[in-house]
């Protein structure tokens, strides 16, 4: 949680500049060697990359906040050359601009994945269930046949335990009650990187 609200404080620092930028989308991410912000302009097709080193030790968010710091200060010393705002914009994006990088990439998708409380997502670990398996149309006879199958080894008449037995029973019903009546959660994102989106001014962690 310590590190996500520091990102999130850093990419808020980013917001100035994505504006200067006009974004429409933006995106993070890094590995471990780089942070890399990609920007995609409301006048453009095109995606530009900004690219940051990764310092050994340091956490991705001081990295990022460092790349955006020096884009920033480029900026700025574009216009001490007499340049307007917009030019010194569009400077940058040229200079950083990558032709090969698809647009959709990072406009980020509405995705809509299972919403369970604590109690059904420990009725999944019992089951020995996937998450990702209660989006699918065979729900209901995965539950069944998750339930069937650990039934058989767990059972007090097969030498199993009982409470893990009646732990068992009851993990079956929840997640059948819940398959009954599913709920989910539905927000606009991206896999594997945090996605900005222009119109609302707002970074959305990743999937």
């Amino acid at each position: 949680m310590e590190c996500r609200e520091q990102m999130r404080w850093v990419l808020s620092l980013s917001k100035g500049l994505l504006r200067t930028f006009n974004a429409r989308y933006a995106a993070f991410s890094f590995t471990t060697d780089y942070v890399v912000l990609d920007v995609l302009p409301t006048w453009t097709s095109g995606i530009s990359r900004f690219i940051g080193q990764r310092t050994p030790g340091r956490k991705p968010a001081v990295d990022l906040k460092s790349l955006i710091l020096e884009s920033g200060e480029e900026w700025y010393g574009l216009l001490d050359r007499r340049n307007s705002r917009s030019v010194a914009s569009l400077h940058l994006l040229h200079d950083n601009h990558k032709p090969h990088l698809d647009p959709k990439s990072i406009k980020p998708a509405r995705k809509s994945r299972p919403r369970l409380s604590r109690l059904e997502n420990d009725c999944l670990k019992i089951l020995k269930i996937e998450r990702e398996v209660l989006s699918s149309k065979s729900c209901t006879s995965t539950i069944k046949s998750a339930y069937k199958r650990l039934a058989k080894r767990h059972h007090p008449d097969k030498g199993g335990d009982e409470e893990t037995f009646k732990r068992l029973n009851e993990a079956h019903q929840q997640m059948l009650m819940w398959a009954e009546n599913p709920q989910y959660t539905c927000r606009k994102a991206l896999l594997d990187s945090w996605s900005y989106d222009g119109s609302t001014n707002r970074w959305t962690p990743p999937l």
